[in-house]
């Protein structure tokens, strides 16, 4: 972890010509880390982040955005300080005091993900907005189509959303490349037996140059998030074994078996 370890060579300089010109100088001391505060560090900051990292490095590998329309957000893929509880919050503020890198490698990592969520709604967008989506979309809600996935409306498809979102949904599951859905999903009928046919129109021509631009966001993401999970673990590494700290422990309040 790349905290302060000793007076920098700026520091010292100053420190000399200060003794030099007053015949006294004062030294500030580097901040004391010890055993406690890295337990808080590991509990609330470190082992929080890094299976959140994880996880998103396996939505963006799916290219699954986990986009919702309704929010314009991305549900399952969010800023560091997202990830945290309040008390996570708290305590990453002293961390990222004492580690100029991560706090920059942080930045990195929200930024990209903005950039993300702002690709994604472009992508989705020009989806809805796309006349040949559209005139798509329909050719699969024909009566004959309903009567085939055993519905009588379209309204059942959609479930709670009203039918003039349909284009809205049905873009939601194109965007986030979702995979077969199950069957508690109203739209899971409808979208099982489509899916293949809808994700062609990410190749439509107003519509490629989005999902191109969505994709290399993703891949940007996926490298900063790589960069600040390896170090993470190496600090949480580096850590453990000058403080004599665990990873976890068990739940104090737990009762053993």
């Amino acid at each position: 972890m790349a905290h302060t370890r000793g007076l920098s060579f700026s520091a010292i300089e100053r420190v000399l010509k200060e003794l030099d010109e007053t015949g006294s100088a004062q030294v500030q001391a580097a901040p004391r880390v010890g055993p406690r505060i890295v337990r808080a560090w590991f509990d609330t900051v470190f082992n929080q982040l890094i299976p959140c990292l994880e996880f998103e490095l396996l939505l963006i590998a799916k290219r699954n955005w986990t986009f919702s329309f309704r929010l314009a957000a991305l549900e399952r893929i969010r800023p560091v300080q997202h990830y945290l509880s309040d008390k996570g919050r708290a305590n990453i503020e002293q961390v990222l005091q004492l580690d100029v890198v991560l706090a920059a490698n942080i930045q990195n990592h929200d930024d990209a993900v903005e950039r993300l969520r702002d690709t994604v709604v472009a992508l989705h967008q020009a989806l809805v907005t796309s006349r040949e989506f559209k005139t798509l979309c329909d050719s699969h809600l024909k009566s004959e189509d309903l009567r085939e996935l055993g519905v009588s409306n379209v309204r059942e498809i959609f479930g709670a959303y009203p039918e003039a979102d349909r284009y809205n949904l049905i873009a939601q599951d194109v965007v986030n490349n979702s995979g077969e859905q199950s069957r508690h999903y109203s739209t899971a009928n409808f979208w099982n037996r489509n899916r293949e046919a809808l994700l062609q129109s990410l190749g439509f021509p107003n519509v490629r140059e989005h999902y191109s631009s969505t994709n290399q966001m993703g891949e940007r993401l996926a490298s900063v998030s790589r960069t600040l999970l390896n170090q993470l673990r190496e600090a949480r590494q580096e850590l453990s074994l000058r403080y004599d700290v665990p990873y976890m422990v068990d739940d104090p309040d737990s009762t053993a078996a």
